[in-house]
């Protein structure tokens, strides 16, 4: 009989994917510095679908990068970032996607 969900993944591919995905999202981050906003949505783009793949949360990533439109975000630059009643809300000023999250 075969087990129901997914396959646990062993900890080197994790481990490589982790820093896959902190490699990509530290591209991105240059390409936005230097103006190339292309460039940094395809390297997000990259980055999520790395760690998808491997099935690898993010978290630490998450007010960096628009779930919509996969834009790199940066606070003042291309998002805004509100606290109210101890709810944290983020705004992409690319798509207008709206993220909450509590403190």
């Amino acid at each position: 009989m075969q087990k129901r969900g997914y396959k646990k993944r062993p900890p080197a591919v994790l481990k490589q994917a982790h820093q896959e995905v902190r490699r990509l999202f530290d591209e991105a981050k240059a390409s936005f510095v230097a103006g190339n906003t292309k460039m940094a949505t395809r390297r997000v783009k990259q980055a999520r679908r790395t760690a998808m793949r491997v099935q690898l949360r993010i978290p630490e990533f998450w007010n960096h990068y628009c779930r919509t439109c996969d834009a790199y975000l940066v606070q003042g630059t291309n998002s805004t970032i509100r606290v109210k009643k101890g709810i944290r809300i983020l705004r992409c000023q690319e798509c207008g996607n709206v993220r909450r999250k509590v403190m």
